[in-house]
């Protein structure tokens, strides 16, 4: 089945996103890609990768082509519809989860590789949150801005975290989908995995659509909590955030 370079090429890249899944980038060698890939040469992944990093790039151009179309076409769309006054928080928070929702079912390797951005967002380093942020960063740029287009009245800062946040729990969330059955709360599972994900975009959308960003809470109640909120810090200053 994979007989050219070209193959052996894409079986190794398919083989490291499960291996890196399931074991994290600093537990997966070189070699034991090459064993698990089972290629009859000894030194392929050296021969088409050079090194570790560029394994971890191949893997980064391949989930990008998978998904940068994607969001490219719902970027542009979504201006469109702002033009013609149609657009909705819920149509950009829609747009930030789809390609990873295509991804996750593509079959074969798609759950291995949402799991492995997931492990990135916690494991990464910083050369390697660069090339991360690197691929993200148009998409993230474009749907933020449409953000603002939409509030224009919200703080930078806080649509900003909103969004990047919004987007790592994205990608968490999916990985750890097949946790769902047992969850503090029992089975919160779906019998339709659209309405899971209609469900989470609606909760997502409403705290992200607000445009006040001012602290609603009984500061003199949690202010008794200070310690433990802001610890080092006075009492008084919990009043400021917001």
């Amino acid at each position: 089945m994979f007989d050219d370079k070209a193959d052996t090429r894409e079986k190794l890249i398919l083989v490291a996103i499960r291996m890196f899944a399931e074991q994290g980038f600093a537990g997966v060698s070189m070699r034991t890609i090459n064993s698990a890939a089972g290629t009859r040469n000894s030194s392929a992944v050296h021969y088409h990768f050079g090194n570790k990093a560029g394994i971890i790039q191949a893997i980064f151009d391949k989930l990008e082509a998978e998904l940068r179309p994607l969001f490219d076409r719902l970027v542009e769309e979504l201006k469109a519809r702002h033009a013609e006054q149609k657009l909705v928080v819920e149509d950009v928070v829609m747009a930030l989860q789809l390609p990873f929702w295509v991804l996750y079912n593509t079959p074969g390797y798609g759950k291995h590789a949402v799991k492995l951005l997931a492990r990135l967002i916690q494991e990464a380093d910083g050369e390697m949150q660069d090339l991360y942020n690197r691929y993200i960063q148009e998409p993230a740029v474009g749907l933020f801005d449409l953000l603002q287009g939409l509030m224009p009245n919200k703080r930078e800062q806080h649509l900003k975290f909103q969004l990047v946040h919004c987007l790592m729990s994205t990608i968490s969330g999916m990985a750890t989908m097949n946790q769902l059955s047992r969850t503090p709360l029992g089975d919160i599972r779906f019998e339709q995995d659209l309405e899971m994900l209609l469900s989470y975009v609606q909760y997502v959308s409403h705290g992200m659509g607000c445009e006040s960003t001012d602290v609603q809470f009984d500061m003199g109640f949690w202010g008794r909590y200070t310690e433990y909120l802001m610890p080092g810090q006075m009492s008084a200053e919990i009043s400021q955030v917001g």
